[in-house]
């Protein structure tokens, strides 16, 4: 009979995996990423992927997904008193090629979201001060 892994080994397998792509994004990309998410959130519409695409240079946006991503992991581990980050707020088809009519998310920012970047890009500028 095969060993399977119980839920909680599982689950730190995938948690190490996604782990070592989020390390994929540069700091550039996220710092990129960031300033685009802002900027459309000002838009005051639903956003995802088909307008970063339409903004950034294609190897940021080849990372975006796992940017949303790890905004959306960080709302997932956060406890329920902590405020939401991105809000999924529908599907739209891809305007990529490749993706052959896949389904993407949009996504409103919330105030926490919006803070939460902020506060990093504050954190980056400290830095290059340094």
């Amino acid at each position: 009979m095969p060993d399977y892994p119980t839920p909680d080994e599982a689950r730190a397998a995938t948690l190490a995996e996604l782990k070592t792509l989020y390390a994929t994004v540069t700091t550039w990309d996220t710092a990129l990423l960031d300033q685009v998410v802002l900027h459309l959130d000002r838009t005051n519409r639903p956003f995802g992927m088909n307008d970063i695409r339409l903004i950034v240079p294609e190897d940021a946006c080849k990372r975006a997904g796992l940017y949303f991503h790890g905004l959306l992991a960080r709302d997932a581990a956060s406890s329920a008193d902590k405020p939401k980050l991105l809000i999924p707020v529908g599907t739209v088809t891809s305007i990529n090629r490749k993706a052959r009519g896949k389904k993407v998310n949009t996504y409103l920012l919330t105030a926490a979201g919006r803070r939460f970047i902020e506060d990093r890009q504050a954190a980056r500028a400290e830095r290059r001060a340094a």
